[in-house]
């Protein structure tokens, strides 16, 4: 998506943006952004890799403390070269440019795409991408046949009350012939200071043409969207018969869990009994938005956790609200979606809240602080733990890796290629743009053939028929395959390492607890004790008389094979 309020920012690749709104192409590696506590980031493509080269010494000295002066030395290669370049190099160097390559020169030998640095004359655009809200006119534009079109004004922004709509051809800006010029060059034209007027000769689809006067003002982004237009808002509700309503999460920012409540209490109001959450090509965002969202689907349980170098972390866990919406919930993922989308999809699957369906995520489990560099020299964004799923499982990729990110559950794998989801996209944008025409499309969300046929989405007409199931008859409809083998493998020996970590523990509790009460004389005799979950749910059952032998079976300690009856199945 390109923004005309977005100035610098658009320059830099966006793949969660361009992919989900015009150019759906699956992600073949490249890092979507990140969540990161307490400040929100964002995550800017590829900084070039040069030679290390040139770096102020005085600038190295103003950061490095007193203790640190053995460092020094480390320095002295960069330091000569920078010198020797600077007096007998044929061209006239940039210094500027040698400092930032030294810099991102040094990250990029960290091998990780999320370290990276931040240089002063990007930092305000690194700043308005974060907070979700830019001074702009408030449209989405492309560039077609040599001209500057409107895809579609935002909803509530100055450019809809100016009377600007979808596929208005701009023909120039503040008289300035827009014929040829790129969408960079139009951006710059149309951004500027708040309360400052733009005027704007456009031509309707009607052909005639209009000079439009646009005030710029503060455009709040939104995050949470539904499956078409209603008016200048948005309307969630898929399947009014059956009850299901959708909501499609395109990123988290600060204002998501606001607007996700506002979505769910329209859809409480219409009485929905089910909802797909769809997440495909969400590249993260603040981790806060992360627990929040998923704390609205849960009333226990670990939502995620996270663990720095030394094995030092927190872990966040839901909490129980009355207003959770504890109702059957399918998410979709693909790999785009990454980050604050894998722990919202994680936790929800994990706490068995959830079916996942699509694809494999993206696999992006770490996290990065953003630190800013004394004198105003720019700012650090740099890794510093990782992001691990209720089971325990960290959900990053890296290197060889074969298992990562967030699999969709067995019988619900439906792959598509690039070209499938840009048929989707491309079908689906025209529900989207605000104009006249929305409310005369003769759509039929409530029909999975329909979807299949008309939008080409066969990952959302899969969730609709499951929950269509699920409500209708109890249970869920298996719509796609399964996982590779190896990811089905893992899952499966993480959830039994858990499982009998969690027997060990509560049978360790229990038998400590009948030996209190043993020795207190408080009992006398007891035909066993039963073995509970952390919901109060019965696991097992075990005779006081077999707790030590049990006890070394699980510890793995056992000589004798245990016999029949000593613990029922779970």
């Amino acid at each position: 998506m390109i923004d005309p309020a977005n100035g610098e920012a658009s320059r830099v690749p966006m793949i969660h943006e361009s992919i989900h709104h015009f150019t759906p192409l699956k992600s073949t590696g490249t890092p979507m952004p990140d969540p990161e506590r307490p400040r929100p980031i964002t995550r800017f493509g590829n900084w070039p890799v040069p030679v290390l080269c040139g770096l102020l010494a005085i600038q190295i000295l103003v950061t490095i403390g007193a203790g640190r002066r053995d460092d020094l030395a480390w320095f002295d290669p960069i330091v000569d070269v920078r010198a020797m370049v600077l007096e007998d190099f044929v061209g006239e160097p940039d210094t500027a440019k040698m400092q930032e390559a030294a810099i991102s020169g040094m990250l990029e030998t960290l091998d990780d795409p999320y370290t990276v640095w931040i240089p002063p004359r990007l930092e305000k655009d690194f700043d308005k991408q974060m907070r979700g809200s830019y001074v702009g006119i408030g449209a989405e534009i492309e560039v077609v046949d040599d001209r500057l079109r409107i895809i579609s004004p935002l909803e509530d922004s100055p450019s809809l009350d100016a009377g600007i709509r979808a596929g208005d051809v701009v023909l120039d800006i503040d008289e300035t012939d827009t014929l040829g010029l790129s969408s960079q060059e139009c951006i710059d034209l149309l951004i500027g200071v708040e309360g400052t007027p733009v005027t704007m000769l456009v031509r309707h689809l009607d052909g005639t043409e209009e000079s439009l006067t646009v005030i710029r003002r503060q455009i709040e982004t939104r995050s949470v969207k539904g499956i078409r237009r209603a008016g200048e808002g948005w309307d969630h509700m898929l399947d009014p018969n059956d009850g299901i309503g959708y909501i499609r999460l395109t990123q988290f920012t600060e204002r998501t869990i606001e607007e996700m409540r506002e979505a769910l209490d329209g859809l409480d109001a219409a009485g929905t009994k089910a909802i797909i959450l769809d997440l495909r090509f969400n590249g993260g965002g603040t981790l806060d938005g992360a627990i929040d969202v998923a704390d609205l689907f849960l009333d226990r349980g670990v939502i995620v956790s996270v663990r720095d170098r030394n094995g030092d972390g927190r872990k966040w866990t839901a909490t129980a609200d009355a207003d959770d919406h504890l109702i059957p919930i399918v998410v979709l993922v693909n790999d785009g979606s990454a980050s604050a989308s894998e722990i919202v999809a994680g936790a929800l699957q994990d706490n068995n809240r959830a079916k996942i369906l699509g694809e494999r995520s993206f696999g992006k489990g770490s996290v990065q602080e953003v630190r800013p560099l004394p004198g105003d020299r720019g700012t650090l964004k740099m890794t510093t733990a990782r992001y691990y799923l209720p089971n325990g499982r960290n959900l990053d990729r890296r290197g060889d890796d074969e298992i990562w990110g967030v699999d969709p559950d067995p019988g619900f794998v439906i792959d598509l290629d690039n070209a499938g989801y840009t048929r989707l996209v491309e079908n689906r944008r025209r529900y989207e743009p605000i104009t006249d025409e929305t409310d005369r499309l003769d759509a039929r969300f409530d029909d999975p053939t329909w979807i299949e046929q008309e939008i080409e989405d066969p990952q959302l007409a899969a969730a609709l028929r499951t929950l269509q199931s699920k409500l209708t008859t109890g249970e869920w409809l298996k719509v796609g395959g399964d996982p590779g083998s190896d990811a089905v493998l893992a899952s499966e020996l993480l959830d039994q390492i858990a499982y009998r970590t969690r027997l060990l523990d509560e049978l360790t509790k229990t038998t400590a607890r009948i030996a209190e009460l043993d020795e207190s004389g408080a009992v006398e005799a007891s035909a066993g004790f039963e073995i509970r979950d952390e919901r109060g749910t019965v696991i097992g059952r075990v005779p006081d008389t077999e707790a030590d032998r049990i006890g070394e079976l699980l510890a793995g300690t056992a000589k004798a094979e245990p016999r029949k009856g000593d613990v029922d199945e779970p």
